[in-house]
């Protein structure tokens, strides 16, 4: 399994707007294939800043993602928002234990 966060810091005042185009983004770009799970969480301490965290099956759906659908339909929706700070990992998972 693979995991993929970006962590970036809005403009201030503009999570609300930022939000509702991620959505509205990432419904235009449907559900990619091989995606398992996705979460938009804001910070607690800095609510203008955020992560977006996907699951993937495979490291190839998780590239195809970024180079179509995140490229094409979701970035040009949110890049306005970020004055700069905005970075994103790729992961590989290693352990996944689940509680209950």
């Amino acid at each position: 399994m693979f995991m993929r966060i970006s962590w970036g810091r809005v403009d201030p005042g503009a999570w609300e707007d930022y939000e509702r185009a991620f959505r509205k983004g990432i419904e235009a770009a449907g559900r990619p294939q091989g995606l398992m799970a996705r979460t938009l969480s804001r910070d607690i301490d800095d609510p203008n800043t955020g992560y977006s965290i996907s699951w993937w099956d495979s490291a190839e759906s998780m590239e195809a993602y970024e180079t179509g659908a995140a490229a094409d339909v979701i970035q040009p929706r949110i890049q306005k928002f970020f004055g700069g700070a905005f970075v994103t990992n790729r992961l590989e998972i290693v352990l996944d234990e689940k509680y209950e």
